[in-house]
């Protein structure tokens, strides 16, 4: 889809990567969650000094996209963390911590236009292995990851305000 366009954001976006997240946050995992659990979660972690502090964070990498009008519709962060999962097998992967799409722009190939930043942004770092962790009820999303080549190496436990989810941790080797 040529009318998209992805970049690179830096701090100036936090609020509206912030307003983004919660929305697409909310979007994807309102319907499953407590009103009061969503809240919760969204205050914990969508605010501008949230994600004006991960903008400037040098270990995450947030890429934004964009219609042909200019209005954000997606986006995802890569985070390279401290201590990694013994079960991914790689203590130097990195992450893909988000990855969202807005619903009304479903099937337009932007999640695989901000999938392939991320591995290209994972081997520019040179990056052996890329996780994350799906909620173990989305099939939408365990099938994009499958079809990416991700495959499922353990879960762990997200929580949203006070419910525990299960969530898969999937890896790709890069």
């Amino acid at each position: 889809m040529s009318d998209i366009q992805v970049i690179r954001v830096d701090a100036s976006y936090a609020h509206v990567l912030s307003t983004l997240g919660r929305r697409l946050f909310a979007d994807t995992f309102g319907p499953d969650n407590a009103p009061a659990n969503m809240e919760a979660y969204l205050d914990e972690s969508y605010r501008p000094e949230i994600q004006e502090k991960e903008l400037k964070d040098p270990k995450v990498y947030t890429f934004m996209a964009f219609d042909e009008n200019q209005v954000p519709v997606g986006f995802c962060q890569l985070r390279e963390n401290e201590k990694v999962y013994d079960f991914i097998g790689d203590p130097e992967a990195i992450e893909l911590q988000r990855i969202y799409v807005d619903k009304a722009c479903a099937g337009k190939g932007i999640g695989g236009k901000l999938m392939a930043l991320c591995l290209a942004k994972a081997r520019e770092l040179n990056k052996k292995t890329m996780w994350l962790g799906v909620w173990e009820f989305n099939p939408t999303a365990i099938k994009f990851y499958t079809n990416k080549g991700f495959y499922k190496v353990g879960s762990h436990i997200f929580k949203v305000g006070d419910q525990e989810d299960t969530d898969n941790i999937m890896i790709l080797k890069l």
